[in-house]
């Protein structure tokens, strides 16, 4: 089986990644073009995703995606961000 090879149940480890890296794909293929291209967790919410459990409020797990969309030109691009700052994502 998957567990027997060594491999999770589930794919959000390796869906994560891949959206870091695709990130940093499009950041590098949309330099020059005025457009910036971030990724963020919102963090852990309440909500029905998470069966109401999570430590934090939607709302407040919107601040950094609204951040996000508020930025100035030259802004960081090609980044995940959390809590309103930019981190390593294989570190979160």
């Amino acid at each position: 089986t998957h567990q027997q090879k060594g491999w999770p149940n589930t794919t959000y480890g390796a869906s994560k990644g891949f959206v870091s890296a695709y990130t940093r794909v499009l950041a590098r293929e949309l330099k020059g073009r005025n457009i910036l291209v971030n990724c963020c967790c919102p963090g852990y919410c309440v909500t029905d995703m998470s069966s109401r459990r999570g430590n934090r409020s939607a709302a407040e797990g919107a601040k950094t995606p609204a951040m996000l969309a508020m930025l100035p030109a030259g802004a960081p691009t090609g980044e995940y961000w959390t809590d309103g700052v930019v981190r390593n994502w294989a570190q979160t």
